[in-house]
């Protein structure tokens, strides 16, 4: 079986969640087209751990129909609702899908994503049970791990990589790590009080990436030329974008943000594409740094 048993779980909900209800030995015939089968079928008792977990981690309730022998997702329409839930049944799904169609393999092209996710289920146990992690953590300028000591608060993916983001006591303040880069990671017997009106939407906030800026939101003015601005059009920025002017040959767009390094690396990969018009500061960077990369050429 697939060493990560969070990949497990999710093939599972994906799966009841596409066919609304299935009975063990259906799921079976379907669990042994997949690559995390390994050729052989769910013991049944495997399985209703797997339950359990899901239970447990996302609490959404595979539920048993007696008289047809059929396991079916409680609350089933409440699921697309969910932000969680949501995020559960679509992080994953396309992997999910190509591991289902193994004559396909050759033929459905992924990104490489990091083994970061490795770590997701006890880190998320950790935050469900308000305990302390403690990891071995190597940078990408650290040549040795270090250990840290995390009260996890929340976790976020931006860019295919997995990012847990809590208070570390070593530094007194919040800080975000990369699961990608734990080497080892340990749930604790430690408790720490998660404060209820903590909020991680509010924490990102007029933020792009991983990056939380110190500073306030700043207006932020764009002009993107037509050919890029349907891409920003279907595929926002920032959830504060709107459009102020759609004209002949490009668009301006208009956000609240905070200028942080992951949002200036992104505005640069645009090139020639968008021009910043606000804040001023901003645009003296970003000239400064086209400046800088042209001098290598």
């Amino acid at each position: 079986m697939a060493q990560n048993p969070l990949l497990r779980y999710v093939w599972l909900v994906s799966l009841l969640y596409r066919y609304k209800r299935l009975t063990l030995r259906e799921i079976n015939e379907r669990w042994l087209h997949t690559d995390y089968s390994e050729g052989e079928p769910i013991p049944r008792r495997t399985f209703h751990s797997h339950r359990e977990k899901i239970q447990e981690l996302f609490d959404i309730n595979i539920e048993c129909d007696r008289k047809t022998s059929e396991y079916y997702i409680e609350d089933y329409q409440l699921l697309a609702g969910d932000k969680i839930r949501s995020w559960l049944l679509g992080t994953f799904s396309v992997n999910n899908l190509a591991a289902e169609q193994q004559r396909l393999r050759d033929r459905i092209l992924l990104e490489k994503i990091p083994s970061g996710e490795l770590y997701l289920v006890p880190v998320i146990e950790a935050m469900r049970d308000s305990r302390i992690i403690k990891f071995a953590y190597k940078s990408f300028v650290e040549t040795v791990p270090h250990d840290v000591y995390l009260h996890p608060y929340f976790i976020k993916v931006f860019r295919q990589r997995w990012y847990v983001i809590g208070y570390a006591p070593a530094y007194g303040k919040i800080r975000t790590y990369s699961l990608d880069r734990f080497e080892d990671i340990e749930v604790t017997k430690a408790t720490f009080e998660y404060s209820q009106a903590f909020m991680p939407e509010e924490y990102f906030k007029g933020c792009f990436g991983i990056m939380h800026g110190e500073g306030p939101d700043e207006i932020l003015l764009l002009k993107v030329v037509s050919a890029q601005a349907g891409y920003f059009k279907t595929l926002p920025l920032h959830e504060s974008q709107k459009v102020v002017t759609d004209a002949a040959g490009y668009t301006l767009f208009q956000y609240n943000m905070k200028i942080t390094s992951d949002l200036i690396k992104e505005l640069l990969s645009y090139g020639a594409a968008i021009e910043v018009l606000k804040p001023e500061s901003l645009r003296e960077e970003m000239k400064r740094r086209f400046a800088a990369a042209a001098a290598n050429y």
